[in-house]
């Protein structure tokens, strides 16, 4: 002890508490460059799975966009296919008809995304195509997808290099199909043509959230731009994609990726600036989509960020030297009062003397006290356990209570019917048919001088007339709430077997009646339906039925009737009308459609309406609709909405595919 006190009035503990402040300085230090370094990792990291997520979405829009082309092109061929062509001059001379001008309008109007769909004949001439009629004389055998098809074989695809309209200065790229004979001689092409501008604006409306210097580029495979956005009018067509995009595809063979160049994109004109790059192949189609934001955007979280950890750290360290050098200024003024300590050190030993006397009576104390605390501890235990009980019990009464409310209404007929045939048991006169009786008895050896001599015997005929009659009114009362109480127990075995058959095995493939399924549905909702006074109509085509994952639609129809329910609710129109009709589409399949004269949806609302966690509902969580549209498309079908505008009602289609006549679709 007194070794340690001769060191701390020498002033020993100087250089430990020095050592300590280098090591704190140092640690704050290392802490200020491992965040700044985490931080622009975690920034780079989450804009590479944004920009990978982007790429994604781009890609997708992309591969729907030329379905749709090639699904119209399929469908021309197929036109062509079925005039049984058989060689040259018969294919010019169908081709050119006013009916096959009409019948490209009409392909072309349908489809929003087509520009134009043209037949050409195997010399390059435009036979009819969907801009005028008659057609003008215009050859395209300098084209590179009528060059394609002198060379190609086989009736793919091709998909053409962008062309500026002479017209409307609009970029156009084509989809042509080669045709053949039955003898393999080609005999012309099928065009359907694509504006850029289906994708650009597409585009611009997605790169308007990447931030400043940002780009998105569509390259056919062969590198060559079919469009950007920011639009770069004399690189659309050529082969100038930027080294990320061909070093991804060419080079490392992989199908989407996220890299970070210093290289400068030669279509942005930015050489100084850092740059992160995502590139995706469109699946199943010969496009590649590729994203592009610099560096000041996807490291501008942590350039904020950087700034506020140098600062913090540098008011670390500032406080840190003020600390240590109050601390030493306490330390000089703490040896100071050693010496006098020292003196007080005596008596504080006799004091911990007399302090061990009195832990020892308190140990015995506690001792007891310990005892009654575990007994009070193992009360709570017991408590505990009997709280998880009539919590779990609680939740068992909240379940049947559901229960008990579909049933409740049923419940309610049946005890005024019991209380009506129990009341006309106790007040009926017929209660006088045994006197009768015995009076008979009595006289029934001179039956015929009581009937016609006796006063009373005189008066039996009519009494027992007008019984008669009041047994046909109590007979037919009786009749009436026996039935009624036979009708409300079936409404309750009727409501217990739906519930029974909306519970279907998710995943599980079963054959489903569509109007009973429907009907099941509806029932939940009779209640709210006839409270907000809301008129249901079905129309449901007979015998409808489809194979299936129950659970997937009953999930989709419930969701969809009680947005109706809210709608109906919510809007202004009466009366307000609920209307569900299922029916067999034999082009596209099984088809329900629920329809509402609700509060509508407005237009700029309708473009989002599937989208994930979108909702207009003040409390809202935008899954529902989300839900159904994905269990739609888990089952091969679609789900879609149709509506005018504001207060003008909505209409909802659930269209399930067709299947073989082994489903009894």
């Amino acid at each position: 002890m007194n070794k340690r006190l001769v060191y701390l009035l020498k002033g020993g503990e100087n250089p430990l508490i020095l050592g300590v402040g280098a090591i704190l300085a140092a640690i704050i230090i290392a802490t200020a460059i491992i965040s700044a370094f985490s931080i622009r990792e975690n920034s780079t990291q989450e804009w590479t799975k944004q920009l990978d997520n982007l790429t994604l979405t781009l890609s997708a829009q992309v591969s729907q966009t030329l379905y749709s082309a090639n699904t119209a092109l399929d469908s021309i061929t197929q036109e062509v296919k079925a005039a049984k062509v058989e060689d040259e001059r018969h294919f010019r001379e169908f081709a050119s008809k006013e009916s096959q001008f009409v019948y490209l309008v009409q392909k072309t109007n349908s489809n929003p995304l087509i520009n134009v769909a043209a037949y050409i004949d195997n010399k390059g001439e435009i036979l009819n195509y969907s801009r005028s009629y008659p057609t003008p004389k215009i050859n395209i055998a300098d084209r590179d997808y009528f060059l394609n098809a002198q060379l190609a074989t086989g009736e793919g695809t091709f998909y053409s290099v962008p062309i500026q309209n002479r017209t409307n200065k609009d970029w156009i790229f084509y989809l042509t199909r080669k045709l053949y004979n039955r003898n393999g001689e080609f005999l012309g092409l099928i065009v359907v043509g694509i504006s850029s501008e289906v994708f650009s604006k597409f585009y611009a409306s997605v790169g308007e959230n990447l931030g400043k210097g940002s780009s998105i580029s569509l390259y056919r495979d062969d590198f060559t731009v079919m469009t950007r956005w920011p639009f770069v009018e004399n690189a659309v067509g050529q082969k100038r994609a930027d080294s990320e995009t061909m070093k991804m595809v060419k080079d490392l063979k992989l199908s989407n990726g996220v890299f970070q160049s210093s290289e400068a994109n030669p279509l942005n004109n930015q050489s100084d600036i850092g740059r992160m790059v995502a590139t995706r192949i469109v699946k199943n189609y010969p496009f590649i989509v590729t994203a592009e934001v610099n560096e000041d955007v996807y490291l501008q979280s942590w350039y904020e960020n950087e700034r506020w950890i140098w600062i913090s750290a540098a008011a670390s360290l500032i406080i840190l030297a003020l600390s240590i050098h109050l601390l030493l200024k306490a330390n000089h003024k703490i040896n100071a009062e050693l010496t006098e300590r020292i003196a007080a050190q005596k008596e504080l030993t006799r004091a911990h003397e007399r302090l061990e006397v009195r832990v020892k009576e308190r140990t015995v104390e506690l001792s007891r006290e310990v005892s009654d605390r575990k007994l009070a501890q193992e009360e709570l235990a017991r408590l505990n356990t009997y709280i998880a009980d009539v919590s779990h019990r609680a939740g068992m009464a909240e379940v049947a209570n559901s229960v008990i409310h579909n049933v409740g209404n049923a419940l309610n007929s049946i005890n005024v019917a019991v209380t009506t045939i129990n009341s006309e048991i106790k007040s009926t006169p017929l209660h006088s048919l045994p006197k009768i009786a015995d009076m008979l008895k009595a006289n029934e050896e001179d039956l015929s001088s009581f009937l016609n001599g006796d006063e009373k015997g005189k008066q039996l005929p009519k009494l027992i007339g007008m019984l008669s009659e009041q047994w046909k009114m109590e007979n037919a009362t009786l009749l009436s709430e026996t039935k009624q109480l036979q009708e409300s127990v079936a409404h309750i075995r009727e409501i217990v077997s739906r519930q029974q058959s909306l519970s279907g095995k998710l995943g599980i493939d079963e054959i489903i009646n569509v109007s009973d399924l429907i009907n099941n549905c509806l029932s939940f909702y009779v209640t709210n339906f006839k409270n907000a006074q809301i008129l249901v109509s079905m129309d449901n085509e007979p015998g409808l039925e489809w194979t299936g994952d129950r659970s997937k639609i009953t999930q989709i129809l419930l969701n969809l009737i009680m947005n109706a329910e809210e709608s109906l609710i919510a809007g202004s129109n009466n009366p307000k009308t609920l209307k569900i009709t299922s029916f067999n589409n034999k082009n596209e399949g099984i088809q329900i459609e629920v329809s509402d004269n609700g509060t509508g949806i407005e237009p700029e609302v309708l473009n989002k309406l599937f989208g994930y966690g979108f909702t207009t509902k003040p409390f809202g969580h935008g899954l529902g609709l989300h839900a159904s549209a994905i269990a739609a498309n888990e089952m091969n079908g679609t789900l879609q909405a149709f509506s005018s505008g504001k207060d003008k009602g909505a209409t909802f289609i659930l269209t399930l595919p067709k299947q073989s006549s082994g489903t009894n679709v």
